[in-house]
């Protein structure tokens, strides 16, 4: 890649369309918001089933799970489940609307004193190396370009040992998902996150599976102790 031209016509053109893809995903995604509002539950939309997901997430928890940080937290309703399990949590979003959904949820429960959200980039976050005990991402990581650099980012932030909790779809043939909630992957097999896992320096422990309408897996993985060694550049 580094070899390329960065004035080659081909490629400033694909960069252009790429940046255009981008937002008009993002539009899809902003505009299904705006339609939904306040109402806005992914879990609700395609039916699945809540109760038995957040047992599934609460039995893969500690009794005291410490500082925990929910990647793509949206309107909160996992920090709310969480709270009560944690001696901090701190959930992060792309989106200030959904943020301010967040807000509310916590303040009207009552849960300010120990729960927070800011805004943050998945691939970015301005947090830290090892400051969380575990990390959690729900029902986000269809929606992610990059599937294997937001666990990496995930992973920095987790310290040696803590915990890392995903869930998500597994495979499946919903094709219309892929327009109508601007979902990017149509659900995940174990072998594709433990491929993403290793990398990030995370050891998968046994999923769970959740049966339903489309069902769901709870992948639990342990951060490593001492780093993955980076695979060395090919060279020619």
């Amino acid at each position: 890649m580094a070899r390329l031209p960065e004035d080659d016509v081909q490629l400033a053109a694909d960069r252009r369309q790429a940046a255009r893809l981008a937002a008009e995903r993002a539009r899809i995604a902003s505009d299904a918001f705006r339609r939904h509002g306040a109402d806005w539950d992914e879990m609700r939309a395609l039916e699945l089933p809540a109760e038995a997901i957040e047992a599934a997430l609460l039995e893969a928890l500690p009794s005291r799970a410490g500082r925990i940080l929910d990647i793509g937290t949206g309107t909160g309703r996992l920090l709310e489940v969480l709270a009560p399990r944690a001696e901090s949590l701190l959930g992060v979003d792309a989106s200030r609307d959904m943020l301010a959904l967040a807000r509310a949820r916590l303040a009207e429960r009552g849960l300010g004193a120990h729960c927070a959200v800011r805004q943050a980039d998945m691939y970015r976050l301005p947090l830290p190396d090892a400051g969380f005990d575990v990390v959690t991402l729900q029902m986000v990581l269809h929606y992610a370009e990059d599937p294997a650099a937001a666990l990496a980012e995930a992973a920095r932030v987790l310290r040696p040992d803590g915990l890392l909790l995903i869930l998500d779809l597994a495979p499946h043939d919903r094709g219309e998902l892929l327009d109508r909630h601007a979902h990017r992957w149509p659900g995940f097999d174990d072998a594709g996150i433990a491929g993403w896992l290793g990398p990030a320096g995370c050891a998968p422990l046994a999923p769970t599976l959740i049966p339903g309408p489309l069902a769901v897996r709870l992948w639990p993985a342990r951060r490593l102790a001492v780093p993955v060694a980076a695979v060395p550049a090919l060279t020619f």
